[in-house]
């Protein structure tokens, strides 16, 4: 979260398919519906238009389409009074940073930004703290891109920056420091869609339905309640995964010896867990850079227009 001089703030929300994440938080994309019943506690809970809602217990199903309900605006909502918590602010103006996967960008852009100034004026209650929040302007920002934007005025060589989400995985080249667009693109490899395959293999060949949250451990280096041969299975599944998407990218005609590589967002982790180190590869695993890159972005585009 950015204050501006006038007071407004300006908050970047990733909302991927697995967590929301903001510049500093990260929450389970969940959402739960629960009318006019009051939740027996206030963690997690959400109250707006007259409805409570219980958001953050868990991930959601993947869709196509995050802005055809009033999801993305609820955990919208969730993501800035996060932010806004830390500063102890209840009541602001916001300026709201958002992303799209890359190839989706230039078709979808004015769809989100339509989404949200659909209802601008935002008054809830999160966890039993009262939010008057107006959002005054949203910009969107490309996914991948955006989670490298602090770092470009220094990056004058070309470079691959591969971010490894929960739907999809975001390609961009770029050829000292602008993104080459025929170069650059959106596959469907990612981390929710490898879990899932991680799953079945156990399920036949162990009897076992794992959670998510167990494979996820495995992947990340974490203590796991798996049995050794098992978390074994998802360390060898995991490395097949990657090796796919690394021969993916080299049918793409993407060098993987002499290209500088740099792996972005919470999927890097795995990519440094579970593959071959090279001298030309670099991890970003910080799994808020693209919130982060989106605020920055916003912030470069209101100080040209003297409003920071």
């Amino acid at each position: 979260m950015i204050k501006l001089s006038n007071g407004m703030y300006i908050i970047g929300f990733d909302n991927g398919y697995q967590f929301g994440k903001t510049a500093n938080q990260i929450f389970d994309n969940g959402v739960y519906t629960m009318g006019k019943v009051e939740p027996s506690i206030q963690e997690h809970s959400l109250k707006y238009d007259r409805k409570y809602y219980k958001v953050g217990e868990g991930r959601a199903a993947i869709t196509e389409d995050k802005i055809s309900d009033e999801n993305a605006r609820l955990l919208t909502m969730i993501a800035i009074a996060k932010e806004l918590s830390l500063e102890g602010v209840q009541k602001a103006d916001v300026i709201l940073a958002v992303g799209l996967p890359f190839s989706d960008y230039g078709r979808e852009k004015k769809r989100l930004i339509e989404y949200y100034n659909q209802k601008p004026m935002l008054k809830y209650e999160f966890e039993g703290i009262r939010y008057d929040v107006d959002i005054r302007q949203v910009f969107v920002f490309p996914q991948c891109y955006s989670a490298i934007s602090p770092r470009l005025g220094n990056m004058k060589e070309d470079y691959l920056i591969v971010d490894i989400g929960s739907k999809t995985t975001d390609i961009v080249y770029l050829k000292r420091g602008l993104p080459v667009e025929s170069k650059s693109v959106t596959i469907e490899k990612a981390m929710v869609k490898w879990m899932r395959q991680i799953q079945g293999s156990l399920q036949v060949q162990y009897g076992k339905n794992i959670p998510e949250s167990e494979i996820l451990k495995v992947i990340l280096r974490q203590n796991s309640f798996l049995p050794r041969v098992q978390a074994n299975h998802v360390r060898d599944m995991i490395r097949e995964q990657i090796h796919g998407l690394e021969l993916e990218l080299e049918e793409r005609e993407y060098n993987l010896d002499y290209t500088n590589i740099i792996y972005v967002g919470g999927g890097a982790v795995a990519v440094k867990n579970f593959s071959e180190h090279r001298p030309n590869i670099a991890y970003d695993c910080d799994i808020h850079a693209n919130a982060k890159g989106y605020e920055f972005l916003a912030y470069q585009i209101v100080k040209k227009q003297g409003v920071a």
